[in-house]
């Protein structure tokens, strides 16, 4: 049946779908589906043996994996700077992908992909947008901008390549959106800032009566640019002022044992608790008990940082205060002194210090918590935010379609 605007039909290329830490692309895909979308993925690889959320059995879109797919063709010359750092069969492989992709979306009578990530997901939306003489667009996230995979100038190229193709380009901040701007001018008027949505009505106001006195909650994948190390290092400090408190870190990754290193050796045993990973929902009653929520992000050697952390929204939705950095997203995300407070990056005795701060107030940290709440609904709603992606989707930029009749 041809595509009706009762009835609009949303693809998406993502790299794994789905995954543990990815939340917000499922909360978009439920919201286009909440709205009367038909939703499609192509997830160029099975998702990894790790918990899922609940939430994922709501999900009635058609996954297709495309993992199993071998490649022969060669790239065009021209792509060169698309397939940096990749060899002959990795180019093969997405070449394939993004050809079966292409066959599928015309089947579907789909002629715009929509991408999360600006890596293989991306190219692989970009070529297939090319092979069925369509349009491709793609939201910029963190790792995507900032990392250096090869060499500043050879992922500067590659990401100048896929800006300057996409019908438009939409990632989750003001600082991501400046910096790409810069990157690729002639993309400038295309690259548009919409933040990450968050669902409302799932990430309440907690009640006072429920929250733990100096307890403490960070969540995040256990990677360095989170900034656990300095988190860590600044609970000792907390705990040489006299300061009561405790802190649960929610998440799992590559850092854990380090960090519980750490941990083990400032005598922090009985005052930090790494929790692992925990589906949503269960972050949502995590939440209430915390009396703040912290995440000292850190800029790493290789330029990589977050783009606006997810968990500090719904934090702010649960109407807890924010502690963070001014690291990328941070100060759009956290009105200092208002919504909670900003401190630099990389210096855990001024971490300690906002911290403290925060604990020995609790009616100056319940009256942030509210202005966070606040904050949220205007800015963060995943109703609203996801709507106006959609529109996007489903009108792209007016550019011309890429590529060769198919």
């Amino acid at each position: 049946m041809p595509q009706t605007p009762e009835t609009p039909k949303i693809a998406y290329v993502l790299k794994r779908f789905p995954r543990f830490s990815e939340t917000f692309i499922l909360n978009e895909l439920l919201a286009h589906e909440a709205a009367g979308a038909e939703v499609h993925v192509f997830s160029l690889r099975r998702p990894p043996d790790e918990p899922r959320h609940a939430r994922l059995a709501d999900l009635k879109a058609q996954v297709t994996y495309l993992d199993g797919l071998k490649g022969a063709q060669v790239a065009d010359p021209g792509d060169s700077a698309l397939f940096s750092g990749k060899t002959d069969a990795q180019r093969a492989r997405l070449l394939a992908q993004a050809n079966a992709i292409a066959e599928a979306a015309r089947g579907l009578r789909v002629t715009h992909l929509h991408a999360h990530f600006g890596s293989d997901a991306t190219t692989a939306a970009l070529l297939a947008a090319r092979k069925m003489c369509g349009t491709f667009s793609y939201t910029a996230h963190a790792r995507d901008i900032w990392h250096t995979y090869v060499s500043p100038q050879a992922d500067a190229a590659m990401r100048r390549a896929k800006l300057a193709a996409a019908a438009f380009v939409v990632t989750v901040s003001d600082s991501n959106a400046r910096h790409l701007r810069q990157l690729c001018p002639q993309a400038a008027s295309r690259i548009l800032r919409l933040y990450n949505g968050i669902d409302l009505t799932a990430f309440p106001p907690v009640s006072c009566g429920s929250q733990r006195p100096g307890h403490l909650l960070a969540v995040g994948r256990l990677v360095e640019k989170k900034g656990f190390a300095d988190l860590i290092e600044a609970c000792a400090l907390l705990r040489d002022r006299g300061q009561s408190f405790s802190l649960d870190i929610v998440g799992d990754g590559p850092l854990r044992q380090p960090l519980q290193a750490q941990i083990e050796g400032l005598g922090l045993e009985t005052r930090i608790l790494l929790c692992g990973a925990i589906p949503q929902e269960k972050l949502v009653a995590h939440m209430a008990q915390a009396q703040a929520a912290v995440l000292p992000c850190v800029v790493t050697d290789t330029g990589d940082r977050d783009g606006l952390p997810t968990v500090l929204l719904e934090a702010m939705a649960r109407g807890l205060p924010v502690v963070t950095t001014t690291v990328a997203g941070g100060p759009e995300i956290v009105e200092d002194d208002v919504t909670g407070l900003l401190c630099p990056p990389d210096k855990p005795p001024m971490l300690a210090a906002a911290l403290g701060d925060i604990l020995s107030d609790p009616a100056r940290a319940a009256q942030m918590g509210g202005a966070g709440r606040a904050r949220a609904e205007l800015l963060f709603d995943l109703t609203t935010n996801a709507a106006r992606l959609r529109a996007l989707l489903m009108h792209p930029s007016t550019a011309p379609r890429i590529g060769e009749a198919a």
